[in-house]
């Protein structure tokens, strides 16, 4: 669960909030305005978002669930990581 914080307690805590490595949401009211994440984590989800906007990766992706795709091993060097 993600740790949830009202403004005024995220900004009297911010430099040790952003210490740690986790991802947590800042509140204004009680509804959720903002969330934060460690850099790694915004450039996995940013990778990954990357991946499935791309119809022919999503295409093998799918397969590969369904199994109906052989295993090939990606090719990090490539854009397309090969597929």
């Amino acid at each position: 669960m993600i740790d949830t914080y009202n403004i005024r307690e995220a900004q009297a805590q911010l430099s040790a909030l952003c210490q740690g490595d986790r991802q947590f949401v800042i509140a204004n009211r009680n509804k959720p305005v903002f969330v934060a994440m460690p850099v790694m984590d915004y450039e996995a989800l940013m990778e990954t978002l990357d991946i499935l906007a791309d119809p022919g990766a999503f295409k093998s992706l799918l397969r590969a669930k369904n199994q109906r795709a052989t295993y090939r091993k990606l090719n990090l060097a490539d854009e397309n990581f090969g597929l």
